[in-house]
């Protein structure tokens, strides 16, 4: 056993999702493997007394880890850290956890962004990192509580390696014994980019018209193909080949979106939260900036969301 020990840092829908699905896994494998969450306030003390609560369309169910602290130096060392904060969280994050990552530590990042790999590896040079990102709809309603909005999930992971990694293959069969969708494919990168494509345009499109995923597209379809054909143009600029056909796909996969969802950007615009703008958002226009490229729709959405007061002026 490679991954004896796992830790999740952030459990709002994803990392409470996934996390409580390894710590059925590691029941059922009867090994010895352990499961470390690290969480604060009433969802923590929520975790403490009673378990974690995951409801889904298909069934109910509670876990209990084996360890689970906000103060992560009463955890042991980790093997793999799975990071599911948000980003805007990222280096504090780290730093926290900085007293169980160990030289062996694999990180594994599920955050928004198209370059959070190399910010983990910026925070933490010489660390083995893997990029990772998911499609799930997943949140948190209450402490101690994750709610699974529909059964439809997928878990893209791995390693930036010709060959996939004895470590990469444990963590695979763990999640697939217990129905998780999980995909380690050899050019995880390629995955990254295809998330990043259809997140930062739902989340830049969204919080912009302050509107649902649904109303959107039916009331800004113009604007909203506009966010995905300008990232298919920075990422073309940036040598990356997306396929003639990617922004067909993008938006098919917005169609299949719930339509009275909206992004968890949109959400922390609307409740006055620390948002995910700057990832999300004012990356690609940094990054076209920086190739002398002309973005005027992500301009101007980044431009209003970033200076004007919520919900900002469509012009």
């Amino acid at each position: 056993m490679l991954l004896k020990n796992i830790t999740i840092s952030g459990l709002g829908g994803v990392g409470g999702y996934y996390g409580a699905m390894l710590v059925e896994a590691a029941r059922q494998e009867g090994l010895g493997r352990t499961i470390s969450f690290v969480a604060r306030g009433p969802h923590l003390e929520a975790i403490r007394s009673r378990g974690l609560h995951v409801h889904t369309p298909a069934r109910d169910f509670t876990v209990h880890p084996d360890f689970i602290a906000e103060d992560p130096k009463e955890l042991p060392a980790t093997d793999l850290l799975i990071l599911a904060t948000k980003s805007y969280d990222l280096g504090a994050n780290i730093e926290q956890l900085r007293p169980i990552i160990t030289p062996k530590t694999i990180i594994l990042p599920l955050l928004n962004g198209a370059d959070i790999t190399d910010q983990v590896q910026a925070l933490l040079p010489g660390a083995r990192v893997w990029d990772g990102c998911v499609y799930i709809s997943g949140r948190k309603p209450a402490p101690g509580e994750i709610l699974l909005e529909a059964e439809r999930e997928l878990f893209f992971f791995g390693e930036r390696t010709e060959e996939r990694t004895p470590e990469e293959k444990e963590l695979a069969a763990l999640l697939d014994s217990v129905r998780v969708h999980v995909i380690n494919p050899d050019h995880i990168e390629e995955h990254i980019r295809k998330k990043f494509l259809m997140i930062s345009a739902t989340a830049t499109g969204t919080s912009f018209f302050n509107q649902t995923v649904g109303d959107a597209l039916k009331e800004h379809p113009t604007e909203m193909r506009q966010l995905i054909v300008e990232l298919c143009q920075l990422f073309s600029a940036m040598g990356y080949d997306l396929g003639e056909d990617a922004v067909e796909r993008t938006i098919e996969r917005q169609t299949f979106m719930i339509p009275t969802s909206t992004s968890s950007m949109h959400v922390d615009f609307m409740t006055g939260r620390p948002t995910e703008l700057e990832n999300l958002t004012g990356y690609v226009v940094r990054a076209a900036r920086s190739l002398g490229l002309s973005l005027p729709t992500y301009e101007r959405m980044y431009h209003a969301l970033a200076t004007e007061p919520y919900p900002p002026a469509i012009h």
